[in-house]
């Protein structure tokens, strides 16, 4: 076997880890009862069907609000927007959490909240989106309908939902996937009401130690989320050559919207942080503690992120093969809780080995994201370029020394150290796999669940510092790896 092969054969085997593992170590002797099955189901397929079609809703309309924006100057003003759009997706969910609980008292759990925090992280995303498809898509036939005095009316109903209406679904269907394996907001907000397929092998885990029912309830939620995963794969788009006129689709509205979510989540912020400096006192008895937490969050923010920069190379050294591509394609992340407690039951959990398998464990959940955020759009970009190379003789390594590595190795800090800010401020997977608090996420977590907003809100300040510091660290490798490779 050569050895590009076994590199591939390793990753895969990786990604799988927690589904052979545990089905290695576990035989199914029971089923969960159809009830509580049926009831968990129901919880996740409403709060992701709910989720989703929300985040559409505002989505839709803040796009309207983008493609305002399009043209000039007014491009400047579309990139902070657009910024806007995306933080709640890019920043660790406990951010958004900690806002709308500040700014909502008191906050209604289950379903309704987790639909509230589902469409506060998703919105944005689906917003940028569709400003996207539309420009693309209908721009040149948008532009001719108002030349010809149409109204906007017969426009969205003749050309709008015909045209983009498949692509409208397929944007339902990732929304709807990502907040159906959704871990870390029902564990918060779910209450005894909403609990979520997720929470429910968490709990058949942590309080029965039932594996065999939860390994049952894993293989169906992967294969659910699998099955959706299949049908939302992103469609291709026809580009837009030049910069159109889309007045008959604008709506300043849309932006007044966007100003207006962001503000209230920024007050809600506020209102958290200023109401934990009353509390300050309090920290004292935080401050031992603290410290060793910062450090832990510093070490778990670089770990994910080298093993996620480690990653992404290794998936471009392997790059192209059809069967990889088309694995990586459809590999869906299993269960968070299924997943940590793999690794939690795979040797022991004492001294440093939780900054061992949380890093493990946290990279293996979020490489699919990260490859599909546009790690494979990278890579096929530069389909041609290996092509050549290989037609003038270079051999594989050859080819990642000097074609790939000075043109990606930038882009692949980048993409890891989102993954280190994300890793920053988790708290679900260390929550299952750490016997204590070692991170500040977790700290933070665990003030929120003793309803000390205040003091939670305050402390996660140091998550943005932590945050900030382990995102520049991944960059300067992914810059010294670059300069390295010319």
């Amino acid at each position: 076997m050569s050895p590009r092969n076994l590199i591939r054969s390793a990753l895969l085997i990786y990604l799988v880890f927690p589904f052979l593992f545990l089905l290695s170590h576990f035989y199914i002797t029971s089923w969960p009862e159809w009830r509580e099955l049926l009831w968990a189901f129901k919880n996740s397929f409403l709060q992701a069907f709910f989720s989703a079609v929300f985040s559409l809703l505002l989505g839709t309309w803040v796009a309207f609000g983008l493609i305002c924006f399009t043209d000039g100057f007014r491009r400047h003003y579309r990139m902070v927007l657009e910024v806007l759009c995306l933080l709640p997706n890019f920043l660790p969910p406990l951010f958004t959490l900690l806002s709308i609980l500040n700014f909502i008292d008191p906050f209604p759990m289950g379903i309704t909240g987790i639909t509230i925090a589902h469409t506060m992280i998703n919105f944005g995303l689906v917003a940028v989106m569709m400003a996207n498809i539309i420009e693309n898509k209908i721009g040149n036939l948008a532009e001719l309908a108002y030349i010809e005095g149409s109204t906007r009316w017969q426009f969205l109903r003749g050309a709008f939902w015909p045209i983009l209406k498949n692509d409208i679904f397929l944007l339902f269907l990732f929304v709807f996937a990502v907040c159906f394996g959704s871990f870390a907001i029902p564990l918060i907000v779910g209450g005894g009401k909403g609990t979520t397929m997720e929470v429910l092998i968490y709990e058949k885990i942590r309080l029965s130690s039932n594996w065999s029912e939860a390994v049952v309830l894993a293989v169906i939620q992967s294969a659910f989320i699998f099955t959706v995963s299949f049908f939302a794969k992103r469609g291709g788009t026809v580009s837009s050559s030049r910069v159109v006129n889309l007045r008959i689709l604008r709506s300043f509205s849309g932006i007044g919207v966007l100003l207006l979510i962001t503000v209230f989540g920024f007050l809600g912020y506020a209102q958290g942080v200023v109401e934990g400096f009353r509390q300050i006192s309090a920290f004292y008895e935080l401050q031992s503690p603290l410290l060793w937490n910062f450090c832990g969050s510093l070490v778990m923010g670089i770990l994910v992120g080298l093993l996620s920069y480690g990653s992404l190379l290794v998936i471009a050294y392997c790059w192209p093969k059809a069967w990889f591509e088309k694995f990586l394609a459809g590999y869906v992340a299993p269960s968070t809780a299924l997943c940590c407690f793999a690794f939690l039951i795979m040797g022991t959990n004492e001294s440093f080995w939780p900054f061992i398998k949380i890093p493990l464990a946290f990279n293996l959940l979020c490489l699919a994201s990260l490859y599909r955020m546009g790690w494979d759009g990278v890579l096929r970009s530069l389909e041609g370029q290996i092509t050549i190379a290989r037609t003038l003789g270079a051999n594989s390594t050859q080819i990642f020394k000097e074609v790939l590595m000075p043109q990606i190795s930038k882009r692949a800090a980048l993409f890891a150290g989102v993954a280190a800010v994300w890793a920053c401020g988790d708290y679900s997977v260390s929550r299952i796999l750490a016997h204590r608090d070692v991170t500040l996420a977790m700290m933070t977590e665990t003030l929120m669940s003793s309803y000390r907003l205040g003091l939670a809100t305050v402390l996660s300040l140091s998550l943005v510092v932590c945050g900030v510091i382990c995102f520049f660290v991944i960059m300067g490798v992914g810059n010294v790896f670059s300069r390295k490779s010319i």
